[in-house]
């Protein structure tokens, strides 16, 4: 995209990128959608998500692994932390977890997590349907819906034969949502709205325990993505919040999309930020997401780097 073109609009509702606890019992009844467990920490050990599906997932779900199937990793650390997928093992790894074509998907993860704003994130960007439980497993474990430890969960019997050919080669577009280059970002910092959704003491540069330099893209403002969480007036435990909290806590970038001036996202490595996309698209805003995030941008000597508020 250009840095300095309008804002996008996506012309979504919140019920096109959301779906409720009792929506996802009627569909899962119906056999009417494939359900994914992206349960993911950032710091903690590898398969630690997995081995919490194995303990207690919903009925039906099966585990796909962010950074096995909603990243890469080129080794080069101007790339950022999580680069975006290669489109070749995004395809099997999506395949393998019983995507098709033509069936709606959703995901969910837990309380802190990101990997489900992340995972709607790519599966949008490859062009397939998705949505985010709201709340997450906690969500619906509040709502007394029973959860298993089966080994055995399948994809669905009822999944359509139109995808994956021979082989489990399942066919994906990418380019279904608008992403920023340093550049961009750069400029829209200059010139437009660029949001920083990391704690405020590593946007200040305070502190900075992942990456090598500390502070932020400049001109950007911070909005924490912890405020992209629950609030007392939602009524899933860890899901989104209302649209009024959510228009008092995004007023930044919804002025600036609402004036037609560029906008955009980032965080640590592209996984938290995707959040703040998620929460956008419920009020109908497509943001851009620059994927390599601060992780990319600390990691480049030529990228310059301010601090305080």
């Amino acid at each position: 995209m250009s840095a300095c073109g309008p804002a996008y609009a996506a012309g979504m509702a919140r019920a096109d990128v959301l779906v409720t606890v009792p929506e996802l019992a009627a569909a899962l009844e119906r056999d009417a959608v494939t359900l994914l467990d992206v349960r993911w920490r950032l710091g903690e050990p590898a398969a630690a998500g997995a081995a919490r599906y194995a303990v207690a997932h919903l009925p039906g779900a099966r585990f796909l692994d962010l950074e096995t199937v909603l990243t890469r990793h080129t080794g080069d650390p101007r790339d950022g932390r999580h680069p975006l997928p290669d489109v070749d093992a995004l395809a099997a790894g999506l395949a393998a977890a019983g995507v098709r074509v033509g069936r709606p998907v959703v995901v969910y993860d837990e309380a802190g997590s990101f990997a489900a704003g992340r995972a709607w994130w790519v599966l949008r960007w490859a062009g397939l349907e998705v949505r985010v439980l709201d709340g997450g497993i906690a969500a619906w474990q509040s709502a007394g819906m029973p959860v298993t430890s089966s080994a055995g969960d399948a994809p669905a019997a009822g999944a359509p034969a139109d995808a994956p050919a021979a082989g489990g080669r399942l066919e994906v577009q990418l380019g279904g949502l608008p992403t920023l280059t340093a550049d961009e970002a750069a400029a829209v910092g200059a010139v437009g709205t660029l949001v920083d959704v990391r704690a405020p003491e590593r946007f200040r540069g305070e502190t900075e325990p992942l990456d090598p330099k500390a502070g932020h893209i400049p001109g950007a403002v911070n909005v924490p993505v912890s405020g992209l969480f629950a609030g007392a007036d939602t009524a899933y435990p860890g899901g989104m919040p209302s649209e009024q909290v959510l228009r008092e806590r995004l007023a930044p970038l919804l002025k600036a999309a609402a004036d037609g001036r560029p906008i955009g996202i980032y965080c640590g490595s592209g996984v938290s930020a995707a959040q703040g996309v998620l929460a956008l698209a419920t009020l109908g805003v497509d943001v851009p997401l620059y994927p390599g995030s601060w992780s990319a941008w600390s990691n480049d000597p030529s990228r310059p780097v301010a601090t305080g508020d």
